[in-house]
C-alpha cells in the first residue's frame, strides 16, 4: 500500500476528472493532471469489474503495489478495465510501464 502523502483524496479525484487527460493500455486506464507536487495517485475498481469488495479491495492492493516504484510529478488517477489473468502485479506492472510512457516521454 502507499503511504497516505502519496494518494489522492476525493477532492482531488474528482479535480483530475474533470482536468486530467485520458490514457489507456491494456486492462487500466488512467487520468492525469500534471502538477509542481510529487506524483500521486489513486486506484479505482468498479463494481462491474469486481462484485466482491474483497475481489475489488485484492485488485486495489495489487495494483497499489505495481505503482509504488513510480515517480514524476502531478496527480494519476488509474481504473481497473477488467480482471487481468493472474498474476496481478505483473500484468498491472507492464500496462503501467506503458501509461508512464506516454505520460513521462524519455528524453534523448
Amino acid at each position: 500500500m502507499l503511504p497516505k502523502r502519496r494518494r489522492l483524496n476525493a477532492s482531488d479525484v474528482r479535480r483530475v476528472l474533470s482536468v486530467g487527460r485520458s490514457l489507456r493500455s491494456g486492462v487500466l486506464a488512467a487520468k492525469f493532471a500534471s502538477g509542481p507536487e510529487a506524483l500521486r495517485v489513486a486506484a479505482v475498481v468498479s463494481k462491474k469489474v469486481a462484485r466482491s469488495a474483497v475481489a475489488r479491495n485484492r485488485l486495489r492492493r495489487a495494483l497499489y503495489q505495481a505503482l509504488s516504484p513510480l515517480s514524476g510529478h502531478g496527480d494519476l488517477v488509474v481504473f481497473v478495465q477488467k480482471v487481468p489473468t493472474p498474476p496481478l502485479s505483473r500484468a498491472f506492472a507492464t500496462d503501467i510501464v506503458e501509461i508512464t510512457k506516454k505520460i513521462f516521454p524519455p528524453t534523448h
